[in-house]
């Protein structure tokens, strides 16, 4: 099995988890005998007797309701998983060290305040982030009770000062990156001149998501209008209607750790991608402009706040890509650049089975495609965009069609589905990240 970064972030934590939990309960252990703790046990004992058993009951109740919202929430069982082994633990430890008497009935009442705090009362959510945020809180507080009572206690030894204080950090540091693990994940925008594909590449892209999807995708209206299209033997290809189109859809990349991730283009009419690059970055009153700035702005704004974008190549132009405006792409990411924003593009190169041909195995992708960047880095316009994204990735993908007369029409399955090439690769390449 590939061991990739989810499984090595996971093996990461196991280890924080498994290492600091005895540094750490031997730092609340001595925080319970110091006489400050003692001054504040025993004003718990003069109200009752049997205070401190009862807090712990409480205190065990809330962390086992949260564990349980925890494991509802599908994005966040791993934490369940680890938070469950620091509870076993600390369970064992509490038994091991101070006499406690446990109650079902107290623990009742703490996985009672554990749910109702962490679902917010609301029972219709299957996303439980406020009860993460709970046990975070809660633990990094506790944590930090215990150790300032040590060192704030007279006549304590303070020899273990270096080793508690890493202890504490490290504690804070891996516990609350767990705990606060963002389930949104990058929002990808797709960049591409009229005509040269882009539309139908969010709809490959879409179509292979289908296939393997555990969630909702929520597509766009727009999208399904595509999908639609594409799948009416009368009309081959989409047609340009000279209007403004969103296609978008979501798709969760990981396992382990999973997070949901948007994938968008804005289809306009005409030529769009040289006006980009200086509307990035300006403010302006978007009431007291025209409606075409308008749209630039807004593409801009979209190019801005994505986390990845997709540099659309039309491999139908080879070798003249200079009508493609991929001098466009270089100006988008030197503003980027210039604003502090760093940005890895990958370069997708369309209708790429034109070059199926030259090559001549159409079942070896990754030659194949080894193939399309050594051809196409050649090119001095794609030159020019790797000395700028040196890190981009070229994926060549297409649709395989058939002759029809003198036109290519998509060949499609006895279901109407199109057969496609590369995008499944691409969209893998995407959840290994």
């Amino acid at each position: 099995m590939k061991i990739g970064k989810e499984h090595t972030t996971f093996l990461i934590f196991l280890t924080v988890v498994i290492v600091l939990t005895p540094f750490l309960m031997d730092i609340i252990s001595r925080a319970w005998r110091t006489e400050l703790m003692e001054m504040m046990t025993g004003a718990i004992r003069s109200i009752d007797p049997n205070g401190i058993s009862i807090l712990m009951n409480i205190v065990l109740g809330f962390y086992l309701g949260s564990l349980i919202l925890l494991f509802v929430d599908r994005y966040k069982r791993v934490q369940a998983i680890l938070l469950l082994i620091g509870i076993a633990v600390m369970s064992n430890y509490m038994f091991t060290i101070f006499n406690i008497n446990w109650n079902i009935i107290y623990i009742l009442v703490g996985m009672i305040v554990g749910i109702a705090l962490g679902s917010g009362l609301k029972t219709d959510r299957r996303n439980f982030k406020r009860a993460a945020n709970n046990v975070s809180i809660f633990s990094a507080l506790y944590a930090i009770s215990s150790f300032l009572i040590i060192y704030i206690s007279p006549d304590q030894d303070n020899s273990n000062f270096i080793k508690d204080a890493i202890t504490m950090l490290a504690f804070a540091y891996f516990f609350g990156k767990l705990m606060s693990y963002e389930v949104q994940g990058p929002k990808i925008f797709v960049l591409g001149p009229a005509n040269a594909g882009k539309t139908m590449f969010l709809a490959g892209c879409y179509l292979r998501i289908l296939n393997i999807a555990e969630i909702p995708t929520r597509p766009s209206r727009d999208l399904l209008n595509l999908v639609r299209q594409l799948h009416q033997k009368n009309i081959p290809w989409p047609e340009r209607t000279g209007k403004i189109h969103e296609y978008e859809f979501i798709y969760e990349i990981g396992t382990i750790f999973p997070r949901i991730t948007t994938m968008r283009t804005i289809d306009y009419p005409g030529v769009f991608l040289e006006n980009l690059a200086e509307h990035m970055f300006i403010t302006k009153d978007i009431n007291k402009i025209s409606e075409e700035e308008k749209r630039y702005m807004i593409a801009a704004k979209e190019i801005i706040n994505a986390d990845r974008l997709v540099f659309i190549v039309d491999g139908a132009k080879y070798p003249n890509f200079e009508e493609m405006g991929i001098i466009y792409y270089i100006e988008i990411l030197n503003k980027l650049y210039e604003n502090g924003r760093s940005m890895e593009p990958y370069i997708i190169i369309t209708k790429s089975d034109l070059f199926m041909g030259e090559y001549g195995n159409s079942e070896d992708y990754e030659g194949f495609k080894k193939f399309i960047e050594k051809k196409f880095s050649q090119n001095v316009f794609l030159m020019q965009l790797l000395n700028v994204a040196s890190k981009a990735t070229f994926y060549p993908v297409f649709f395989y069609t058939v002759k029809d007369g003198n036109d290519l029409i998509p060949m499609r399955d006895g279901n109407g589905n199109m057969y496609t090439f590369g995008f499944d690769k691409f969209m893998g390449h995407l959840s290994e990240e």
